[in-house]
């Protein structure tokens, strides 16, 4: 199912839209020239990830160096601070057990459209 978020400048404006498809709260967000949509339901306890903070995380690196990366893409829980990769959905402590859905977002004539 496609759905007209709203234009681009408006999204990116607020920053995050949520979108209700199916009963399914999807935050749709904007990263610079970028958007990604996720369950708006932290798989933790159930907090609204729009509600989180956007940051990067430390990368894996060689021993004693120290990288910084994915800048505004981590989103962060508000209320435990559980850390979530914006364009995979999957956690940063258990990628493998832990994740939120993630969904498609285009830019069609000026609007954003969630692919869900």
């Amino acid at each position: 199912m496609d759905v007209r978020v709203g234009t681009v400048d408006e999204v990116r404006s607020e920053g995050c839209r949520i979108v209700d498809v199916g009963g399914r709260r999807i935050g749709v967000i904007s990263v610079g020239d970028d958007f990604f949509a996720i369950n708006d339901k932290c798989p933790h306890m159930g907090a609204s990830m729009s509600a989180g903070s956007l940051g990067g995380t430390m990368l894996a690196s060689t021993p004693h160096e120290y990288v910084y990366g994915k800048d505004d893409r981590v989103i962060r829980c508000p209320w435990h601070g559980w850390e979530f990769d914006l364009e995979t959905g999957r956690s940063l402590l258990e990628p493998k057990r832990s994740g939120l859905g993630v969904y498609r977002v285009t830019q069609e004539d000026g609007h954003v459209v969630l692919h869900a």
